[in-house]
């Protein structure tokens, strides 16, 4: 009876093999995979590398748009001081207070810009 018993083990063991798949089609699922996932990671490194890219141009040209905006600020300022020494009112002056106030918008939007895309290591 062990004998029959052993013998139908076996049996059943070498139908469960027959019936499992061939490491060869796991083999090229398994290729199938990696191809992907390379495809996914180079797509995503071509992105990384943009972003990092562009992150960089963005906070130098902000960093411009800063200084520049500085300037405006100074020649507002000496504005004021030239219409003060002949006793004028230099926010009165015709223009002066949209310059002012878009000068003082460029200067907080490129402040805060820097923070809108941070860096990546």
């Amino acid at each position: 009876m062990q004998k029959i018993v052993s013998i139908e083990k076996q049996e059943l063991s070498a139908e469960k093999v027959e019936l499992a798949r061939k490491p060869q089609s796991i083999l090229s699922d398994a290729n199938k995979l990696d191809s992907k996932l390379r495809g996914m990671e180079s797509k995503i490194e071509k992105a990384y590398l943009n972003y990092k890219q562009s992150q960089k141009e963005w906070v130098s040209k902000l960093s411009d748009i800063e200084q520049d905006a500085d300037r405006l600020e100074d020649d507002l300022v000496k504005i004021l001081d030239a219409a003060q020494e002949i006793g004028v009112d230099g926010r009165q002056i015709d223009g002066y207070s949209k310059a002012a106030d878009l000068v003082t918008m460029l200067q907080r939007i490129a402040s805060d810009g820097k923070k809108l895309y941070p860096p990546v290591k």
